[in-house]
């Protein structure tokens, strides 16, 4: 898989453990349940570009919130802090940059729910590596707007920004995206400035042809590439210009294929060193996406690298950059993670070479160098390894450990994930992950079976999951499987999901089932269905389909009625998010009833587990009330557990404790090691305690 590198280097694995944290359990000790629910103490490092400082996003300990607190700390000594920074009220560190080598910006947000991406509240600070000149730089605070979320008229506004561009020789001055969305409608263009990083002083540069763009500098820093959605139609559209100064912008939309798809098949990712093509995402000729090098001019483009059956991974750690702008390696997963390494030649491709060499079966991730890249801070993580970081010299060949992001979990108590294989009953084949206790024989176990949420274009990955790892610490096997409709395999695949919600994507559940039972992993008399949002529907839904198979189900912020999808929630303010609603479940509400859980409570034959949130906007709450009031009808009993102030998904550790430790009781009632004793029948196994 690997150019091996010709610089032989001696890694010497130094362990300087820096903060203070409570030792992990040891030995045959059971890890308590609130370790898997707390946020990571430490969640992402950064090197100052002269290599003397790191920038550390810690947890706020007292808070139980995650991102609160920026420490700056000698990259020599990992023990002295020299300033740190926090957030207020419920606002996170979204992301955070070195602008200069005494400066950092820091990026506000807000996280609504455990299922939730954090959302940009507007809000960006800076700071030096001596804590002086503290400053909120955006939105600049006047009279008359004292908060980046404010009332514009009967509407609400919201402010967002991001780094597009870092200049060498002008450590005073950087360029940012900006935009704002009013009410709950993307409607605004964005705008790019250049923003002086210790006054907070901009200056508009450019505004995007687009609403809602993501704009793309090349190596210059000249704002070139608006890449947004038509907010009459909700379908992609992206425009190029020749140079900064240039106010044309040509639409280049046409390389979108298949406009009838919920999502775009193509997708900008950056210039390339020679700031003429583009680096693109794009399909291949077998349907699955690939990277390619795009001419703006002529529109051709040129694969660099793809792979006949799996995607590649264009999210966060797929690809791996290097400078200037350039993309030295791209990962694909199909089963485990897979880095294949693009320019052998270049010298952080060897190093990374080398620290895949210095950390097997581990994934591995550079997370940002000095300039003149002697030093290095390098992520590694695994199936049971919630993260650790290193800082690596690269003169000395040392790779120093600074950090684990979880140090409450001790790794070799986490049992392996094993990626899985097999045939669905129309011969199309799925892939997914079984986790086996690591305390058991991997045989005749309880079974989880945990289908994704999403549920289109996302899908289950190799690497830590505390959820998955709590269950399996427990004693339980945890299946996931990547039904037709999850991403990382294509546009076909993916496409296959499409109307089918309560169809094959529940049969391909029901086939991963079968087949654990057939390789001798599962009890077949003892499986459970657990699942959150599209998740918690086919915890539901797959019951209904399939009563004989399971014992209990657990349904978390779950769509029950799916003709409430077009109608109510955050996705159907949005023409990308009707368009995408159409595509996934159809707009036939007599087919939408037909497999709602709500409007087929009469054939849940097992005991049921509803869980769901006062204030969840992508799911109202209505689908939790709908499918209870239903069962109260029937007089079937179920048990609850509700949070008012909760969103999608329990954010708060509090709650999601108590949320497991339910959950495993409820478990251990009905397929744990004495549920065969027991015997215990739907009409006495459930106990309803509405709110």
């Amino acid at each position: 898989m690997f150019r091996k590198s010709s610089l032989g280097l001696a890694f010497s694995l130094v362990c300087s453990v820096a903060f203070a944290a409570d030792a992990p359990a040891s030995g045959a000790a059971q890890i308590p349940v609130s370790a898997f629910c707390t946020f990571s103490k430490i969640s992402n490092i950064k090197i100052s570009p002269d290599g003397k400082y790191l920038a550390v996003v810690m947890a706020d300990d007292k808070s139980g919130t995650a991102r609160k607190t920026l420490v700056i700390i000698t990259a020599d000594q990992p023990h002295k802090a020299t300033a740190s920074f926090s957030t207020l009220g419920d606002e996170l560190i979204s992301n955070f940059w070195w602008v200069s080598d005494e400066r950092v910006i820091v990026a506000g947000a807000i996280q609504t729910g455990s299922f939730d991406t954090p959302f940009s509240d507007g809000k960006v600070y800076g700071v030096n590596v001596d804590g002086s000149q503290e400053k909120q730089l955006l939105p600049m605070i006047t009279d008359k707007m004292r908060d980046s979320t404010h009332t514009h008229g009967a509407q609400q506004v919201v402010y967002f920004y991001n780094l597009l561009h870092r200049f060498n020789d002008d450590p005073r001055h950087v360029i940012i995206n900006g935009g704002q969305y009013a009410g709950r409608a993307f409607d605004q263009p964005t705008q790019a400035y250049e923003l002086d990083v210790y006054t907070g002083q901009t200056r508009q540069i450019v505004e995007s042809p687009v609403a809602d763009a993501e704009l793309i500098s090349d190596n210059k820093g000249q704002v070139r590439v608006a890449f947004g959605t038509n907010t009459a139609t909700g379908e992609p559209e992206v425009f190029y210009r020749q140079d900064g100064h240039s106010l044309n912008w040509t639409n280049m939309s046409k390389l979108f294929e298949g406009g009838d798809r919920a999502e775009a098949d193509s997708a900008p990712d950056g210039f390339m060193p020679d700031d003429k093509h583009l680096y693109w995402y794009a399909p291949t000729p077998t349907g699955t996406h690939g990277l390619y090098d795009l001419d703006p001019d002529t529109l051709a483009l040129k694969p660099i690298f793809t792979d006949p059956d799996f995607d590649v991974n264009d999210e966060i750690g797929g690809f791996e950059w290097s400078t200037p702008q350039k993309i030295i390696a791209v990962e694909t997963m199909p089963g485990l993670p897979k880095v294949q390494i693009l320019d052998p030649d270049d010298l952080k491709s060897q190093y990374l070479a080398q620290f895949y060499d210095a950390f097997p079966g581990q994934h591995v991730g550079m997370t940002s160098n000095s300039r003149d890249h002697s030093r290095m801070v390098v992520s590694v993580r695994s199936d049971k390894n919630p993260g650790e970081f290193y800082l690596f010299d690269t003169k000395t060949g040392q790779a120093q450990f600074l950090f684990a992001s979880k140090p409450e979990i001790d790794n070799s108590l986490m049992s392996p994930m094993l990626p899985i294989e097999f045939k669905a009953r129309d011969g199309l084949t799925l892939h997914g992950y079984i986790t086996l206790p690591a305390s058991s024989n991997g045989k005749n176990l309880p079974l989880i079976i945990n289908p994704h949420g999403g549920p289109h274009g996302i899908r289950d990955e190799w690497g830590f999951d505390s959820e998955v790892q709590l269950f399996a610490s427990r004693g339980y096997a945890v299946l996931q499987v990547n039904y037709r409709g999850s991403g990382g395999y294509g546009s076909k695949f993916q496409d296959a999901g499409y109307n089918n919600w309560g169809t094959t994507m529940q049969d391909d559940l029901a086939d991963g089932v079968q087949w654990a039972i057939k390789q001798g992993y599962a009890d077949a008399n003892r499986v459970c269905i657990y699942g959150g949002s599209y998740g918690g529907y086919a915890a539901l839904e797959n019951p209904i389909r399939y009563p004989s198979l399971y014992k209990c189900t657990v349904g978390y912020a779950g769509v029950y009625d799916l003709t409430l999808q077009g109608k109510s929630g955050d996705t159907h303010h949005f023409a990308s998010g009707k368009r995408a609603l159409a595509a996934f479940h159809g707009d036939d509400e007599e087919r939408q009833k037909q497999y709602s859980p709500a409007y087929n409570a009469d054939k849940l034959t097992i005991p049921v587990f509803i869980v769901y949130s006062g204030h969840d906007e992508r799911v109202v709450p209505k689908n939790s009330e709908e499918l209870m009031s239903a069962m109260d009808k029937l007089g079937k009993p179920y048990d609850v557990m509700y949070e008012p102030n909760e969103m999608h998904g329990y954010y708060k550790p509090e709650h999601r404790e108590e949320l497991y430790t339910r959950m495993l009781a409820f478990f251990d009632k009905y397929i744990g090691p004495d549920a065969a004793k027991a015997s215990v029948s739907p009409a006495t196994g459930a106990t309803a305690s509405k709110p």
